[in-house]
């Protein structure tokens, strides 16, 4: 089978480290008592939605800085991050787990995150494909609750039985997320190919404004940051 097959999906991978004990024990944990693995994969994404916080200025250049290990240690990270802690967990409780990458363009950015991009357009971003009952369910941990609560954005909620994905429109009827690109589905990060199509499209100085932000933990809606 091939590496993206089912088999390839539930074993660690670069940016996966579901083989770790911290992360066994906390799938053990969170899915104890599931009466099956739809169940499980649904308990698993809300902890990942709403346990760890979506800040986009979190460490970026090494692939350890995807593992779910980091994530938890942090308690934030952006798509990528989340994505991958909910991979692992998801593979850690014996479910088949990916990654599907796309690029979007946020209607809603807030202003540090759109100063720091120089864009709306989301490139590489990153959400969960899981496999239940012969299918592969789209599932994306991004929003945590408290985050739409505070933007006016609409929650994605997973229910193990149809595609999450984040939405077009936000609480009030604006537009929201535009998906404009797939760009497949894998079962590792191509960190390599992200950082080299971020700084192809964002340009340098764009990803030192990310290094800067990252380095002072800022909060992705404070007010923008002058140079």
């Amino acid at each position: 089978m091939d590496a993206n097959g089912i088999e390839g999906c539930l074993r660690p991978t670069p940016g996966v480290d579901c083989d770790e004990p911290e992360i066994k024990a906390l799938a053990a944990r969170v899915t104890d008592g599931a009466r099956d693995a739809g169940e499980a994969a649904v308990r698993l994404f809300a902890f990942v939605r709403d346990g760890i916080r979506y800040i986009p200025f979190a460490p970026f250049l090494a692939i350890e800085d995807y593992h779910g290990r980091a994530a938890l240690e942090r308690g934030y990270g952006f798509c990528t991050q989340k994505s991958s802690l909910l991979v692992g967990l998801c593979r850690a409780a014996g479910i088949p787990a990916r990654f599907r990458y796309a690029d979007l363009v946020n209607h809603n950015l807030p202003g540090r995150l759109g100063w720091v991009l120089g864009s709306d357009r989301m490139i590489y971003h990153t959400y969960v494909e899981i496999f239940l009952d012969g299918r592969w369910l789209k599932a994306t941990p991004s929003f945590e609750k408290s985050l739409c609560e505070k933007m006016g954005w609409r929650l994605v909620e997973f229910d193990g039985t149809k595609d999450a994905v984040l939405h077009a429109l936000d609480l009030s009827g604006r537009p929201h997320i535009e998906y404009v690109q797939d760009r497949g589905a894998l079962p590792h990060i191509p960190l390599a190919d992200m950082l080299a199509t971020w700084l192809r499209e964002y340009g340098p100085a764009t990803l030192d404004r990310w290094r800067a932000a990252t380095a002072g933990l800022a909060d992705e809606n404070a007010p923008p940051a002058r140079p």
